[in-house]
């Protein structure tokens, strides 16, 4: 029997173990085009697959983003690949990391897909600016 140190560290290490392998579908972000393409095969499906989940998304910013108005609005931005497109949603507390980007630039954000009214992050995060 291992004493009580040992069996909180293996507890510890177990759950970081179940965390990490959780993490794995993030490590790719789909694109832009992909993403829409499987909404526009069956919205049905894709919010089936992904409403509600933060999920990685790569793609072209065709133009600066949008600024919050003040602390209660959401700024957006319009990331596009050829012909597709997605709007993403961030909150005040996001403002200065948006700010940063410029039109042209291809970043790589998660946000938390909702399906209502066509391909769109909520709560985006900026994760890299290329």
């Amino acid at each position: 029997m291992l004493p009580q140190f040992y069996r909180g560290e293996m507890i510890r290490l177990l759950l970081s173990l179940v965390v990490l392998a959780g993490c794995r579908g993030h490590a790719t972000p789909l694109s832009v085009g992909r993403l829409a393409k499987e909404y526009k095969e069956s919205v049905a499906v894709a919010r089936l697959k992904y409403d509600g989940k933060e999920i990685r998304v790569r793609g072209l910013a065709i133009s600066d983003p949008s600024p919050p108005a003040n602390i209660a609005d959401q700024g957006s931005v319009l990331l596009q690949e050829e012909s597709e497109r997605l709007v993403c949603w961030f909150s005040s507390d996001q403002r200065e990391e948006f700010s940063k980007v410029k039109g042209g630039q291809t970043l790589t954000i998660t946000g938390v897909f909702t399906g209502e009214a066509g391909v769109e992050l909520k709560f985006c995060r900026l994760v890299k600016v290329e």
